[in-house]
């Protein structure tokens, strides 16, 4: 079964609107570089974080490249997984994770089959998944923005990403909604997709969109 994440947590409500929904981790998005409305400060994401209850899992989503900087916004928040959304090298994962000692997704960023950050993609996630990344999500990309961008991912490209680092789990984003995940997970295969920016009315997560996405991917076979 695909599991889902969802972004976008500003409030509580939010919280009580994804876990009512079934989501299996919630994203909170915590001193990003690009503007977004849903950015938290690192004490409003480590308030979120308690409130997630147990069996969903918390999940702190950072541009940060710093790897001492990732480290003290980690502690200080205290989640289950940190997600890694800069362009991290590998070496500042391998000593984020030998200090922090959990779960940690990297991301790829790309416009259309083309990698944001340089080399081939293959061995790029290679290298990461050697550093100690315990899953590699793939996520669209424009000049000012490394993710919420509303552009789907090149599903192609990612099938060959999940077939090659195959048992390591693949997380498709990239605008992702109720519309067209259902072809995306088909297509993929991943072991989760992440969502934001299709799920959102006017800066605020809709529980019609939520749910309906929700629903979307758990009806697709394996």
């Amino acid at each position: 079964m695909t599991r889902v994440m969802i972004c976008g947590t500003r409030r509580k409500e939010d919280i009580d609107l994804l876990v009512r929904t079934g989501v299996d981790a919630i994203g909170l998005i915590t001193e990003v570089r690009q503007k977004i409305e849903c950015n938290l400060s690192r004490k409003d994401a480590a308030n979120f974080a308690r409130m997630i209850p147990p069996f969903v899992s918390s999940i702190l989503i950072l541009t940060e490249e710093r790897a001492e900087e990732v480290i003290n916004i980690t502690e200080a928040v205290k989640p289950h997984v940190l997600q890694l959304h800069g362009f991290n090298e590998p070496e500042d994962l391998f000593l984020i994770k030998k200090n922090l000692r959990l779960k940690v997704i990297k991301t790829l960023h790309f416009a259309g089959e083309t990698m944001a950050e340089p080399g081939d993609p293959l061995k790029l996630a290679a290298e990461y998944i050697s550093a100690g990344a315990d899953a590699i999500m793939v996520d669209s990309f424009q000049a000012d923005r490394v993710g919420a961008t509303g552009e789907i991912m090149e599903l192609g490209l990612a099938r060959r990403l999940r077939d090659a680092i195959f048992p390591v789990p693949l997380v498709l984003a990239g605008g992702l909604n109720s519309d067209n995940v259902t072809f995306a997970v088909t297509r993929v295969r991943p072991f989760a997709v992440d969502a934001l920016s299709g799920l959102v009315t006017s800066g605020f997560l809709d529980t019609k969109k939520v749910s309906f996405f929700i629903n979307q991917v758990r009806m697709v076979r394996e």
